[in-house]
């Protein structure tokens, strides 16, 4: 099982590392292989709106070039999970983690489909990972934690992942592995 850890956290903030290690840790212990990836110490250019990745080169950026964009893509690809390791900002995603989203819009197809009355776009790929989000609040706002749900659910939709769970943790909040493992399990992940 290849699990792709995302830690979205701001050059100044240090809180997500303790998790980031611990969530790490877990998944060696489970004989997981992980990819882990610091977003503000890696290169990762906004994507442009170009949608070459949709309609030149299917599935690949060419519209963004010198960066760690698509060998990111292609682990995310590969991968049964991805963890989603952000600061809560506004309710969704820190800058740096929401240019690795942006650039995964590639993994879909430009096609839609409607499922439920919504227009979703077409699936590219036969498979796609689980997704496991972790947002860090900083504010305890109870608003701001309902639209972070909100936005991984709508994410859900449209990425297509076999399972998906949220979880929050309240910036002050200690983290025990337990914890860590209780997340883990819940996606109920298949070796």
């Amino acid at each position: 099982m290849n699990v792709v850890i995302f830690n979205g956290s701001l050059k100044h903030q240090t809180q997500l590392g303790p998790i980031q290690v611990a969530i790490e840790q877990e998944f060696k212990s489970r004989n997981m292989k992980t990819d882990s990836f610091v977003m503000n110490q890696i290169k990762i250019i906004s994507c442009t709106g170009c949608f070459k990745c949709w309609d030149t080169t299917p599935g690949i950026c060419t519209g963004v070039k010198g960066d760690a964009g698509e060998e990111i893509k292609k682990k995310v690809v590969n991968c049964d999970l991805m963890v989603l390791l952000t600061p809560i900002t506004f309710g969704g995603y820190s800058s740096e983690l929401k240019k690795i989203i942006e650039r995964l819009l590639g993994t879909l197809h430009p096609g839609v489909q409607i499922i439920d009355g919504e227009t979703h776009h077409l699936k590219r790929y036969d498979s796609y990972p689980s997704i496991l989000a972790i947002g860090i609040s900083e504010n305890s706002d109870e608003d701001e934690e309902e639209l972070f749900k909100t936005l991984i659910y709508r994410h859900s939709l449209n990425f297509y992942p076999p399972v998906y769970k949220t979880h929050i943790i309240k910036k002050d909040e200690e983290v025990r592995q337990d914890r860590i493992k209780q997340m883990i399990d819940e996606m109920e992940l298949k070796k």
